[in-house]
């Protein structure tokens, strides 16, 4: 047999081989909706990590699944933290003492909080290694928009320097266009009663200033880039149908 007929067959057996294990994954990997509920600590980097310190992001979503163990779906996440690495905010109505005067006289408490939020589509990739076909590696990219601001509380009807309007002023609302990347690993089990998932994320961002600064007397037109890290854990409620065959006997 001449030796480009022999690589033909040997190419022919090898790509039936592996579309057999194809199907046959394909038709073993459950299909349906996954709900999520996760939580990450994240570190800051970039310019947000000169407003704010260590956050905490809690995040819900939606994901169908297909049998060939792709997940598509949408998230939202809520940003918070009590971590303000940003000073002086408030310096030009502060005493020397760097405290402010309410209508009674006093000195108000006055506390700083991050607040914020993303929303994102994502798309990610399940690689099976074991025979549970609905668990693996799991590869995710998400983008969408993410915005976030200095929370300033104090007690309104004292405090009408920073109230109203005039608070918008201080609370350095950013926002822009964000990126997710997420490499962990995600477990189903073959009854489908247990459903976790965890790994490492990373978020990465262009954003602007939406406001301006009445302390810093401007505004900064220019996006600028900001990063969130952290590790995200997870449970899921799995609405899935088990594709795997069924055998009958008599």
């Amino acid at each position: 047999m001449d030796r480009r007929v022999k690589l033909l067959v040997l190419s022919l057996l090898i790509f039936c081989s592996f579309n057999g294990i194809a199907q046959k994954h394909k038709d073993s990997a459950a299909t349906g909706f996954l709900f999520q509920l996760s939580y990450a600590p994240q570190l800051p980097g970039g310019e947000i990590a000169k407003v704010f310190g260590f956050n905490s992001n809690v995040q819900g979503g939606v994901l169908y699944k297909t049998q060939s163990n792709w997940q598509f779906g949408a998230e939202f996440s809520y940003i918070f933290g009590n971590v303000l690495r940003a000073t002086g905010i408030l310096d030009s109505m502060a005493t020397k003492n760097g405290n402010l005067i309410a209508n009674d006289g006093n000195y108000p408490g006055i506390s700083y909080l991050e607040s914020g939020f993303d929303i994102q589509l994502s798309v990610a990739k399940l690689f099976p290694v074991s025979k549970n076909l609905n668990s693996g590696i799991l590869v995710s990219i998400s983008a969408g928009y993410i915005q976030h601001h200095i929370d300033i509380k104090a007690p309104s009807d004292w405090t009408p320097q920073i109230s109203g309007d005039y608070l918008q002023g201080y609370d350095r609302l950013t926002a822009g266009a964000c990126l997710t990347e997420f490499i962990g690993y995600q477990y189903i089990s073959k009854k489908m009663f247990l459903a976790v998932f965890g790994g490492f994320e990373f978020t990465e961002a262009m954003a602007k200033s939406l406001r301006y600064n009445f302390d810093l007397k401007s505004k900064d037109p220019n996006y600028k880039f900001e990063m969130l890290s952290g590790l995200r854990i997870g449970w899921m409620l799995p609405i899935l149908q088990d594709n795997r065959p069924k055998f009958y006997t008599h």
